[in-house]
């Protein structure tokens, strides 16, 4: 079901028993971690922490924590269902609206008065280079093409007013003006609809506007409004909005940070956002998000995406394919299963070469469309008893890779495995074991 604002997602959720209030004062370093780490381990709530030390600001964290939040965010019955809906909502955009004026910008602070140290940001891991924003949606717009870029990047608090930033696709617009000393303008919103939230991680060809997609999640036109110092626009629901500028030619060390693999990415020079105006709500609500050894939000959010970003640019060549699954503990991102109806000998193959190319997935399992892809136990059953390592093995050295791999020898470098786990159709094969009449036996475990 779409939802009007954060706070609508939320009161939805404290009725369905998934959002615990916590009254007791918690300590934005490390203390709001400590607590969606524990609810991330044991499939627990969303937390909504009244009390932070140090700000009047609320805090709410572990959102994604589980797929049960995001399935009822999408109103997805279960995973299969979502990620069909995001496939469609890639192949049918719908363009977001502009109004007046917003919720958003309730209270404005420019100038002098923005002080990032307001709002209560939270310190996740022991050897993080400071607070970061893990849950900021980063709009911004090429300085050429004029064509908007929507993501969710990390940022690391430097000062009152100075951000630093690891974003791919803002550091490749930023590339494209600062040899004129000009930089790019960008907004950030904090506590935005989920939808916008699911959205923001599509991997889109560079020149699609992922609004456009987070409208068809939500099912109508997100309402946007122009933003107070930046000539940009911003969803006009979100608790708070952070204005700024990309500057040219100025970097700082940006980490270390605990990310979505289990480890720390380093510490290295990246651009920097200079904070120009904070707006927002009155009585905002600050939206935390953790990410570190799977699971957490990190990989709950942007699974689905990716799944249905793959599932689309693998049909095309292969319409056989079935479904397309990147689990968890690759960190959404290393591991991916794809389930297919197999036409010729080879064609499993074929796909996983194709998949090697994503550069993302390292490891790449095939299976036939009676295996669930979700079921990891059921996959690694078939590459049990359906392959053998010297003849369904292949492996590619030295391929374009994901930038964050911490086994690899040099940066977005990696080698790729692929396993044909599909029975052969140039030889006979034994029947599966079957049991009759399973069908037929009552729900015996109904609550």
């Amino acid at each position: 079901m779409p939802f009007a604002d954060l706070r609508e997602f939320l009161a939805f959720l404290e009725t369905k028993g998934e959002l615990l209030r916590i009254r007791e004062e918690v300590d934005p370093m490390f203390g709001i971690a400590a607590y969606i780490r524990k609810t991330s381990d044991i499939q627990g709530p969303a937390l909504y922490f009244e009390s932070v030390k140090g700000s009047s600001v609320p805090v709410v964290g572990g959102l994604f924590a589980t797929t049960k939040r995001l399935l009822l965010a999408l109103g997805a019955p279960d995973h299969a269902q979502a990620v069909r809906l995001l496939v469609e909502s890639m192949e049918n955009p719908i363009a977001p609206v502009l109004v007046p004026g917003g919720l958003c910008k309730e209270v404005v602070y420019t100038g002098d008065e923005v002080d990032l140290g307001k709002l209560p940001i939270p310190t996740y891991s022991s050897k993080d280079g400071g607070p970061f924003i893990t849950m900021g949606v980063a709009i911004s717009r090429d300085p050429e093409t004029r064509i908007r870029n929507v993501g969710l990047y990390r940022l690391q608090v430097k000062g009152k007013r100075r951000l630093g930033l690891n974003a791919q696709q803002l550091s490749q617009q930023l590339y494209r003006v600062e040899a004129k000393n000009l930089g790019v303008p960008v907004a950030i919103a904090i506590g935005t609809i989920p939808e916008l939230l699911i959205g923001s991680q599509w991997h889109a060809p560079y020149g699609v506007d992922e609004l456009g997609f987070a409208c068809a999640i939500h099912r109508a036109p997100i309402e946007l409004t122009k933003a107070t110092t930046v000539d940009l626009e911003v969803p006009a629901s979100a608790e708070i909005i952070i204005e700024g500028t990309v500057l040219p030619k100025e970097r700082e060390i940006e980490g270390p940070f605990g990310e979505f693999t289990g480890y720390y990415q380093p510490a290295v020079p990246k651009p920097v956002i200079e904070v120009t105006a904070i707006t927002h709500r009155k009585r905002p609500i600050y939206l935390a998000g953790l990410t570190g050894m799977p699971t957490t939000d990190n990989h709950v959010l942007k699974q689905g995406s990716i799944e249905a970003s793959y599932h689309l640019a693998l049909k095309r060549n292969f319409p056989g394919v079935k479904a397309v699954h990147v689990p968890n503990c690759g960190g959404a991102n290393f591991l991916l299963i794809v389930s297919m109806k197999k036409s010729q000998q080879f064609e499993a193959r074929s796909l996983i070469a194709a998949a090697m190319s994503l550069a993302g997935p390292k490891y790449v399992i095939v299976v036939d469309d009676d295996v669930d892809v979700y079921d990891l136990e059921k996959v690694l059953w078939a590459v049990s008893n359906r392959s053998q390592p010297d003849e369904d093995v292949i492996m590619l050295p030295r391929l374009l890779g994901a930038p964050l791999d911490p086994s690899a020898k040099s940066r977005r470098t990696m080698s790729a495995m692929g396993i044909d786990a599909t029975i052969p159709l140039d030889r006979p094969f034994p029947d599966m074991v079957e049991i009759p009449g399973i069908d037929k036996v009552p729900d015996f475990w109904r609550k």
